[in-house]
C-alpha cells in the first residue's frame, strides 16, 4: 500500500507561502520599532539581524515553491541543476547573520565607550556650571553691597556743605552716608578743640610745663 505524496506537497506549498508573508513583514514591524528609538543601537543591530533572517525566509519560502513549481511541470532535470545555487545561497545568509552579529558586538562596545564619556562629560559640566553658579552668587552679593561715589561733588567751601541734584544743600556726613554704606561717629581733631576750648588747652599747657 503505497500513501499520496499530494498531501506533504501541500504542506510545503502552504508552508513556505506563510514563510514568505511573515518574512516580508517582519523588517516592516522591525524598522517601525526601531525608528522609534534611532539612537538604540540594539535596536538597530535587531533591525539588521530581522533583515537578514527575512532574507534567510524568502531564500528559503522562494526555493521551495520554484521546486513545487518544476517538479508539477516534470522539469526535474532543471530543479537538479538550481539546487545547488539555491544551497549556496541559504550558506551566504549564515555568514551574513554572523557579520551582523559581529558588527554588533563591536559598535555595542564603542558605543558603550561614548556614552561613558558622554556621562563623565556631562556630570564635569554640572560640577563647573554649580562652581561658577555660587562664584556669581557670592560676586552679585559682594557688588550689591558696595556703593561708589563718583563724579563732581559741588561742595561749600565754608561749611563744606554738598549740593544734591535737587539743589539742597546736605551736611557732608547725611551725604554720603545717604549714598554709601558708611556710618558716622562725631569727635574732635587737635586743633579744632584747642579752638574752640581754648581754655582748657592753656590750663593743660601749664601743667605740662610744671
Amino acid at each position: 500500500m503505497s500513501l499520496s505524496w499530494l498531501p506533504v506537497i501541500w504542506i510545503d506549498i502552504l508552508g513556505s507561502s506563510a514563510t514568505l508573508i511573515l518574512a516580508l513583514l517582519c523588517p516592516k514591524f522591525a524598522w517601525h520599532w526601531a525608528s522609534k528609538k534611532r539612537d538604540d543601537t540594539f535596536r538597530h543591530y535587531l533591525f539588521l539581524l530581522t533583515l537578514s533572517f527575512a532574507f534567510f525566509a524568502v531564500s528559503r519560502s522562494f526555493g521551495h515553491l520554484f521546486k513545487q513549481l518544476l517538479l508539477f511541470y516534470e522539469m526535474n532535470h532543471t530543479w537538479k541543476q538550481i539546487a545547488p545555487f539555491s544551497g549556496s545561497i541559504n550558506t551566504a545568509t549564515f555568514i551574513t547573520v554572523f557579520a551582523f552579529s559581529l558588527y554588533f558586538y563591536r559598535s555595542y562596545k564603542v558605543h558603550l565607550e561614548l556614552e561613558l564619556h558622554k556621562n563623565r562629560l556631562e556630570k564635569l559640566v554640572f560640577e563647573r556650571t554649580a562652581e561658577l553658579e555660587g562664584k556669581n552668587i557670592e560676586l552679585e552679593e559682594a557688588l550689591s553691597k558696595v556703593k561708589i561715589l563718583s563724579g563732581f561733588l559741588p561742595i561749600c567751601a565754608s561749611c563744606k556743605k554738598i549740593r544734591d541734584d535737587s539743589g539742597y544743600w546736605n551736611q557732608i556726613e547725611g551725604y554720603i552716608r545717604e549714598h554709601s554704606d558708611v556710618e558716622f561717629s562725631h569727635s574732635i581733631c587737635p586743633d579744632c578743640a584747642e579752638k574752640l576750648y581754648p581754655d582748657y588747652y592753656k590750663k593743660k599747657d601749664s601743667k605740662d610745663s610744671i
